[in-house]
């Protein structure tokens, strides 16, 4: 499956004025084997090596140039490697015409990854893959699929190149505009599965851990979210479970943020589930931390019994799945009663977060790839030798077994 990068004038994809004479560049890349199709592709600086370089004239024909002596990674993080610059500044100079040092630096500087290609060769009817750039950070470049299109077994790197220009604007807003590139499915649904840990364990250095090997490729089919790969978090929480009416049990949270607000976290859930009803209400102003006169008042119909508080440290790890676009997060958090037991519970737990937007989205999948996060994470900790339990054990049955029983 061959995989070509090309570098363009970003007044392809964002309404810019061009810059007169840029040049569009096309860098083959390593071919991938196999022909799975890719909701997201991320390439690192390392990934973007160029094996042969082309570049389209007007009329969209494609011209081999002379290779690179050696090796060269195309883009640096920001811009394109000084290296590769140097080279098409060379390779791109007219016949006979010495390049001068600074020639061409402007319509180069416009350069950027603008479009991933992948064609599937040795299909029945092969096909190339469109995917556009959605994100970039210093640490690489993110692309997802806007579209699809069939042709020809002779159809030549121009064709093609013309071909994907035509669909690159599919999904445009989706692509380019990084606040508008994700879909949550199933609005105020939580999706989670839990791993409790049996073991003592340092959930920082189990974080780091497994944030490494994802890193590494030990979770095939998962990368980091781009520049939002770690996240840590830490909560003061009281706590009252719903006990009557039976539509509305549940747990009900206050924690505390540093303006001396509250946010509510209610969750409604009847047993320990896949999926549980999660609302929030926020920036709530509740005098004396009176919390049973707020739920008395806010809420008259519900009976509640509370719970005892704890203090909650976070981490999660943030990975999306290259073939189904959905993002997850691998969370692991360590929970201690605010009571004199002390008592903890640390679990990793992996929650369907969004879908990023791409051609061929798809929800039914959910289930099957948080699934398969949390063997990963299993297989993790075994390998590691840490004893767990994978269930749906949720911090309302931690904390219902660290109380009396309710009387119901």
């Amino acid at each position: 499956m061959a995989r070509r990068l090309v570098f363009a004038d970003v007044a392809h994809q964002y309404s810019v004025a061009p810059v007169a004479d840029a040049p569009v560049c096309v860098v083959e890349l390593v071919p991938e084997e196999g022909s799975g199709a890719r909701a997201v592709e991320y390439l690192r600086q390392g990934d973007t090596v160029a094996r042969a370089v082309s570049a389209l004239d007007a009329t969209g024909g494609a011209t081999a140039l002379d290779p690179p002596a050696e090796p060269l990674a195309t883009w640096a993080g920001t811009r394109l490697n000084e290296d590769f610059t140097a080279y098409l500044r060379t390779a791109l100079a007219a016949p006979g015409q010495a390049p001068d040092a600074d020639s061409g630096d402007e319509s180069l500087e416009a350069l950027g990854p603008v479009m991933l290609l992948r064609t599937h060769a040795g299909e029945q009817q092969p096909y190339t893959e469109v995917l556009m750039c959605t994100r970039i950070r210093a640490i690489g470049a993110l692309f997802v699929r806007v579209a699809q299109f069939g042709h020809s077994v002779d159809s030549d790197l121009g064709e093609l190149v013309t071909a994907a220009f035509k669909h690159r604007t599919e999904l445009e807003d989706f692509v380019r505009v990084e606040g508008n590139a994700y879909r949550g499915y199933e609005k105020d649904i939580e999706i989670e599965e839990k791993v409790t840990l049996i073991d003592d364990a340092s959930i920082w250095s189990l974080t780091k851990s497994m944030w490494t090997a994802v890193e590494n490729g030990d979770f095939p089919g998962f990368i980091t979210d781009p520049g939002y790969e770690l996240t840590r978090w830490h909560f003061v929480q009281h706590n009252f479970e719903v006990l009557a009416p039976d539509d509305e049990v549940g747990h009900y949270a206050f924690q505390e943020n540093l303006e001396g607000k509250y946010r509510l976290k209610m969750k409604k859930f009847s047993k320990d589930s896949l999926r549980r009803v999660e609302t929030f209400r926020k920036g709530l102003e509740i005098p004396g931390a009176d919390f049973e006169d707020y739920l008395a008042r806010e809420f008259p119909d519900l009976r509640f019994r509370r719970l005892p508080g704890f203090r909650r440290t976070k981490f999660d790890i943030n990975v999306q799945s290259v073939t189904t676009g959905h993002c997850f997060g691998i969370e692991t958090d360590e929970v201690t009663l605010s009571d004199t037991t002390g008592r903890k519970m640390r679990q990793v737990e992996t929650e369907y977060l969004e879908t990023r937007r791409h051609a061929g989205m798809d929800a039914t999948s959910i289930d099957t790839e948080l699934s398969r996060l949390t063997s990963l994470v299993e297989a993790h900790l075994a390998r590691l030798g840490i004893a767990a339990e994978r269930g749906l054990y949720s911090k309302l049955s931690f904390l219902r077994d660290c109380s009396q029983p309710a009387d119901r």
